[in-house]
């Protein structure tokens, strides 16, 4: 179990601060994990309706149980209530991107600093093995298997997450984690598109590592903000290229008219 796990559960006893229902070891929770897992690596593509019909045979879950699990999604941003009409999963735009990235940025910045005042020897030790871990293993082609995606993606996310474990801020991390899922969101869909990786340099995350051990907090927001801010950049050329986001907007548009159909008109 990684570091950020054991010590926001700690203090989450003591907070408002949302509970991450990702990190419930409960095996009530396995759909919303799952659902939750297709969502961010784009299987279930943005703006796409989740109908019970064919989500109950994907998952082999019950209405109510599928029904809980998408409305702790439309907590986490990743679903939307259409109303009267059900759910579908949250949209993208570019606009989006560029809002995610900046308070991404903003909010790992600050964790990072509180995590560096905070931190003790196990909590650096953790980071070297997180980082160990993670450098033992290759960025994923775009149609590996996905349980290799999920190996990659737990490795990586579980580096990160250990590099702001002391941040004793509970809010603070709840938003860091909400900002990370929908990064993650932009990056599969990059992915998927371009049939192409969203290349990582292991060296970047060495050299955050170093700068995060050193307790240099200057050098580790901003190496962590470039290492962002430089994949941000990559995803937003990477789906602009393809013209992702102008074909999600006619599928969009497509459904909107699609389901106005059949309508009666209001009496005047």
């Amino acid at each position: 179990m990684d570091g950020i796990t054991t010590a926001s559960r700690q203090r989450a006893g003591y907070s408002s601060a949302p509970q991450d229902i990702a990190l419930e070891d409960a095996a009530s929770f396995d759909v919303y994990r799952q659902l939750r897992f297709d969502i961010t690596s784009c299987s279930l593509q943005p703006n796409e309706k989740l109908r019970f019909d064919a989500l109950r045979k994907v998952y082999s879950a019950s209405v109510g149980t599928l029904r809980e699990a998408l409305s702790h999604l439309v907590s986490d941003g990743l679903v939307r209530i259409d109303s009267g009409k059900g759910f579908r999963v949250a949209p993208v735009s570019l606009e989006d991107l560029e809002d995610v990235t900046a308070w991404r940025i903003e909010f790992e910045c600050r964790a990072i600093e509180e995590a560096i005042e905070n931190g003790d020897d196990n909590w650096e030790a953790n980071i070297v093995s997180s980082f160990h871990l993670l450098s033992k293993l290759t960025a994923p082609v775009p149609d590996a298997p996905d349980e290799e995606k999920a190996v990659y993606r737990k490795k990586h996310a579980q580096f990160h997450d250990a590099l702001v474990a002391e941040c004793r801020s509970p809010w603070l991390l709840f938003f860091r984690s909400a900002l990370q899922s929908q990064a993650l969101r932009y990056q599969s869909l990059a992915v998927k598109h371009h049939q192409a990786k969203v290349l990582r340099v292991v060296d970047e995350h060495k050299d955050i590592m170093d700068a995060v051990i050193g307790r240099d907090v200057k050098l580790s927001k901003k190496l962590l903000s470039d290492h962002i801010q430089h994949t941000a950049d990559i995803v937003k050329k990477m789906l602009m290229k393809e013209g992702v986001f102008e074909q999600l907007d006619v599928q969009q548009a497509q459904q909107v008219k699609s389901r106005g159909r059949g309508r009666p008109r209001k009496l005047r």
